[in-house]
């Protein structure tokens, strides 16, 4: 065991697997008929929800088989001695390849690796930003020196149960609350954190409020079907509400009166304008994901902060924030200094 504590957290690697099938919204909602069963027209998905594509992985694919490749992407910027000294592997994914044993050993497993800490977190959407705490204070109390946080998502296979609903028909108001299935997209993120004095994770500022636990739910029976809701409109206003009234708060821990970058969760254009407004956010400076991959859940954070870092966008010393959700609700906002 490490003896020697540390300030910080920091992000020292990343990798991001992508799925090759690109499906659009438009041919999905005129699969469903979606103007002629529900008079939604084929383009409101990219023009109203502003998700015009999504990458989806063959059927069958377990999460494992996104983490993995997205693990080894950001294993291979590390030297052999770094990679010896993982010692704590997280999988973060909404669900495992299997109730037992945790994901993080099939993982773990594969990579070689030979971390003393390994094990599975779940906290729906914000569950790669849980993980990334929990490897934080790890790291931070020199528990373990790096650690791997990996996910992968292939919610398609609830969006394919949603579409085989909606294309036989069902009523309006049973429609509203489960196209919001449709939005979402494969893919599976990893990040490697280890020990900072300087750059790091400076503050993650969380709440859960589970009296909107129906507002997004789904459960799969024993046959194999899904059933559930996505309740797009309540979640969204739930989320901005809960974000805005914790902004605050979170700026007064970090000593910022603004962000130089904001990552956040993307669930459609509406509420991704609307953070822009929240106080400390500079709307040109928000890394934009969600017209191209839909909602990835929670490889969110990994992709997006891939894109901030690998575009050369972000300087050393920048200050990034994040605004992040799941359903239950848990909303949670982090500080970052590149």
């Amino acid at each position: 065991m490490l003896q020697k504590t540390f300030s910080k957290a920091k992000i020292i690697a990343t990798g991001v697997e992508l799925p090759d099938q690109i499906v659009s919204s438009e041919s999905i909602l005129e699969h469903i008929h979606s103007d002629e069963q529900y008079g939604i027209e084929k383009s409101w998905m990219s023009d109203v929800v502003g998700i015009k594509e999504r990458r989806v992985a063959p059927a069958g694919t377990l999460p494992s088989e996104l983490a993995i490749p997205a693990a080894k992407k950001a294993l291979s910027h590390l030297d052999q001695s770094k990679i010896n000294d993982i010692d704590l592997v997280i999988f973060c994914g909404i669900e495992r390849d299997q109730p037992e044993p945790a994901t993080a050993h099939t993982i773990q497993n594969n990579l070689g690796l030979n971390a003393r800490y390994a094990f599975d977190v779940a906290n729906a959407c914000f569950g790669f930003v849980e993980a990334m705490q929990i490897a934080s204070m790890y790291i931070k109390s020199g528990i373990v020196k790096y650690a791997l946080i990996t996910t992968g998502e292939v919610p398609s296979k609830v969006a394919r149960a949603a579409i085989s609903v909606l294309k036989k028909g069902v009523e309006i108001e049973t429609a509203k609350n489960i196209i919001g299935a449709l939005t979402v997209g494969d893919a599976g993120g990893a990040v490697i954190m280890g020990p900072s004095q300087k750059a790091g994770f400076e503050v993650f500022n969380t709440i859960s409020l589970s009296k909107h636990v129906n507002n997004c739910v789904y459960r799969q029976h024993d046959d194999g079907s899904f059933a559930g809701q996505m309740i797009m409109g309540k979640l969204a206003s739930a989320f901005i509400r809960c974000h805005n009234g914790l902004i605050e708060d979170t700026l007064d821990q970090l000593g910022w009166d603004s962000f130089d970058w904001l990552l956040s969760h993307q669930i459609g254009r509406k509420p991704f304008e609307r953070l822009s407004k929240i106080k400390g956010v500079k709307p040109n400076k928000m890394i934009k994901t969600l017209h191209k991959y839909g909602n990835v859940t929670t490889a969110t954070f990994p992709l997006n902060f891939q894109q901030l870092t690998e575009k050369g966008r972000v300087e050393a010393g920048d200050r990034i924030g994040g605004c992040f959700a799941g359903s239950g609700i848990v909303i949670g906002q982090l500080g970052y200094t590149f």
